[in-house]
């Protein structure tokens, strides 16, 4: 996941976060195929979680990074704890590995409360035609 986060700092949007995140998930399959014999994983398991968790931490890292940059133009600060907060993750996993299903599970929530606040937002748009 924090192979993705690192990947979503740069806020891209359009295509060029689709090739972001097929960077960051190319870097995460490579990854978790080599760490997985460390995790005492399948290594076709490791490689797919490692896949699937690079791909959701660059998608919702690079929409929160886009967002903040469309609003206020703070986005290189919160692209800097972004990446702070990558690291975080990577120390979180090598010294209490539980910790990192709650930290997975705090992406997808980010993710899925932007998500659904996006289209409240665009619901209440649609009803002013």
């Amino acid at each position: 996941m924090a192979i993705g986060m690192l990947a979503g700092t740069t806020g891209t949007h359009g295509s060029a976060r689709g090739r972001m995140t097929l960077l960051s998930a190319v870097i995460g399959l490579v990854v978790g195929f080599l760490l997985s014999g460390a995790a005492d994983l399948d290594s076709a398991l490791g490689a797919f979680l490692c896949f699937v968790g690079a791909v959701v931490g660059c998608l919702v890292i690079s929409d929160l990074i886009s967002g903040a940059g469309r609003r206020d133009g703070g986005a290189g600060m919160l692209g800097f704890l972004a990446g702070v907060a990558a690291l975080f993750v990577v120390g979180i996993s090598f010294l209490v590995p539980v910790l990192v299903f709650l930290l997975v599970a705090a992406i997808v929530w980010l993710g899925v409360a932007r998500h659904r606040r996006a289209q409240k937002k665009h619901a209440g748009l649609r009803v002013l035609r």
